[in-house]
């Protein structure tokens, strides 16, 4: 039987996910975007490096962009030992604005955590005397976690290959239903893919939902779909509540995001500010349904990077996962309609800068980018 938890913030993930690996028997994968040479990353290639000297099949892909200040010689130890390392899509190949943004830890097909966490300090301790990021894991253990294997093995054969046209065309197929196929499904998005799997599920999602849609999103300018879906939702009575970093490491996606409160403010839903650190969540809470995974709801995850999301229909963790962002608004601050459309004029034009920037510029240079890898 499978179970799945949901790991509030660093301080529960890691030291679970260290103990997987200390556990582990056979194999050993791990993907992220973001690893980083501090105390996090080392804490976890001690473990590795300890793995694969035990014989466990270790392999390791980072992305090439989103890892690029790791030393040549970093994983020296862990090949000395018999793991194995990729990065993804070097930009040698050409190819800077298409990454692997997706975060897993796959340990012996049998257990798997997938969530918006990387490796490095901020997300587990906290980085100097800044306080740890929010965010979230979903720890799945059991038979289902077999089918992230097939998705890590399709990446790593990915990882070293320019993106090539026949590629492009073998992974065209219909996205499934989410609402008819189990109760844990696992998608992927990506520019190879043509159907949008995670924007067609978060829209079948909501589509459905008839009491409570709770979205945590660490980066919040998404596809026109998504903003349509939400306020009919509200027009159905469907309570919607939506929580936004406050502070943000990417300020055009902070200012990006918050062009858009006027909108969902009108529309009814409620807009709020997590105060105390960085929200790096990338979860949804919609009626009895979680949806969680490396994937934000903004037009680079929905049409550029290679995502990998989980969507888990359980009333039981639904409403652990409710009690958690309960506990996250009294943190937060609530954005007041008349407040907001009193903000300086300065702040307005910040806002319809990077929006512009985020969500047509730059699909505009990754379609460029992929039309010419793909000819």
């Amino acid at each position: 039987m499978t179970t799945v938890r949901l790991l509030k913030n660093g301080i529960e993930a890691f030291p679970v996910m260290f103990d997987a690996i200390e556990r582990a028997e056979r194999s050993i994968n791990v993907e992220m975007f973001i690893y980083a040479n501090d105390r996090t990353g080392n804490e976890l290639l001690d473990r590795l490096v300890s793995a694969a000297r035990r014989r466990v099949v270790v392999k390791v892909m980072i992305d090439a962009v989103g890892s690029w200040s790791l030393p040549e010689d970093y994983w020296t130890r862990l090949t000395d030992a018999g793991g194995v390392v990729r990065r993804f899509r070097p930009v040698t190949f050409g190819m800077f604005l298409l990454r692997d943004h997706r975060k897993l830890v796959l340990v012996d097909d049998q257990i798997v955590y997938v969530g918006g966490m990387n490796v490095a300090d901020e997300y587990f301790r906290g980085k100097g005397i800044e306080p740890a990021w929010r965010d979230n894991m979903l720890e799945i253990a059991g038979p289902e976690a077999v089918r992230v294997r097939i998705s890590f093995d399709r990446m790593w054969g990915r990882a070293e290959t320019p993106l090539r046209k026949a590629v492009f065309r073998a992974v065209r197929r219909h996205s499934p239903s989410v609402l008819e196929d189990g109760r844990i499904r696992f998608l992927e998005s990506g520019p190879e893919y043509t159907t949008q799997q995670v924007r067609r599920a978060y829209r079948m999602v909501i589509n459905s939902s008839r009491g409570r849609i709770d979205l945590a999103m660490g980066y919040f300018y998404p596809h026109g779909g998504i903003l349509r879906a939400l306020k009919h939702a509200v027009l159905r009575g469907v309570r919607v509540r939506l929580l936004f970093p406050q502070h943000s490491d990417v300020a055009l996606a902070r200012w990006a995001a918050r062009g858009l409160y006027g909108r969902l403010l009108r529309a009814g839903m409620e807009v709020w500010e997590y105060r105390p650190s960085m929200l790096h969540a990338k979860l949804a809470i919609i009626d009895d349904i979680v949806i969680a995974g490396s994937a934000n709801l903004d037009i680079r995850s929905d049409r550029i990077n290679a995502e990998l999301v989980a969507v888990v229909t359980d009333p039981d963790l639904a409403s652990r996962a409710r009690t958690d962002f309960e506990q996250d608004l009294k943190q937060a601050e609530q954005i007041q309609l008349q407040e907001w459309k009193a903000r300086p004029r300065c702040q307005q034009i910040k806002e319809r800068i990077s929006y512009l920037l985020l969500a047509r510029a730059d699909v505009f240079f990754a379609r460029a980018e992929m039309a010419r890898m793909i000819r």
